[in-house]
């Protein structure tokens, strides 16, 4: 069973078929009701999911109250997770970026996430820049209208997110599937790109269009296919236990 659907990996489902040899089933993406419950162009609040609030320097209300203020499409979501991110080596360089960048920006920073006392200049204020120590809403902010973009880790689950979402990465990858992740989305779905410009991400028309195009396929909810996929295995389930228990009524 994967953690995956039709739209985003059909062909990669039937390759594990064929080289395994056995039933392969695509029943994702696993994400929160609330996240297929809601409309595909409409914000999706974290209270929805969990009511108590992580340590973060920004409310809930104060990350939407920014981003209503900020067109559609212009800002950049850079957050690498909870676990990896870039080395204290790389940190300035993305920071100088970010500060050279002409849009606004959230950039979220947990502890543990890889590097050294995060910051380098950028400070924590409400205008063209969020800098958000901690916890993020990050269905909150992937999901409103004007995020246009997600500088990622692609890890799976901030992968699926996005590509719900209809919104473009640039993708760095720090270890295990995220490189794979990151080769879905730039060379098969080419929703995205890595070590590309901030601008040019952000200006892709095209590329805006294919990722819309992903997030429309998704506004009926959790994939048809998945479910399908869900009800295939437990009639497999079912089979094999019959088939079990009729092989030993034979041998008795």
């Amino acid at each position: 069973m994967f953690n995956t659907c039709d739209y985003l990996e059909r062909p990669f489902i039937d390759y594990m078929t064929e080289q395994m040899g056995i039933p392969t089933w695509g029943v994702g993406p696993l994400l929160p009701e609330s996240y297929w419950q809601s409309p595909s162009d409409s914000s999706i609040r974290h209270r929805q999911i969990r009511a108590k609030q992580r340590q973060s320097n920004y409310t809930e209300d104060d990350v939407v109250k920014w981003l209503d203020g900020k067109p559609p499409g212009s800002v950049l979501y850079v957050a690498f997770g909870s676990e990896v991110g870039p080395t204290p080596e790389e940190y300035p360089e993305l920071a100088g970026a970010l500060e050279e960048s002409t849009g606004p920006f959230i950039w979220v920073i947990q502890p543990g996430s890889g590097g050294s006392e995060p910051g380098y200049g950028l400070e924590s204020k409400v205008g063209e820049r969020v800098l958000i120590r901690g916890w993020a809403p990050q269905l909150l902010i992937l999901s409103h209208p004007s995020t246009g973009g997600f500088l990622s880790h692609c890890g799976w689950n901030s992968t699926a997110e996005a590509l719900g979402r209809g919104v473009p990465f640039l993708g760095w990858p720090v270890r295990g599937d995220q490189y794979f992740n990151a080769k879905l989305v730039v060379n098969h779905l080419k929703e995205g790109g890595c070590c590309e410009r901030i601008e040019k991400l952000m200006g892709d028309e095209e590329m805006k269009k294919r990722a819309l195009a992903i997030r429309q396929k998704f506004e009926n909810g959790f994939p048809a296919s998945s479910e399908a996929a869900l009800d295939a295995f437990g009639d497999f389930i079912t089979s094999e236990k019959q088939l079990r228990s009729y092989i030993h009524t034979q041998i008795i």
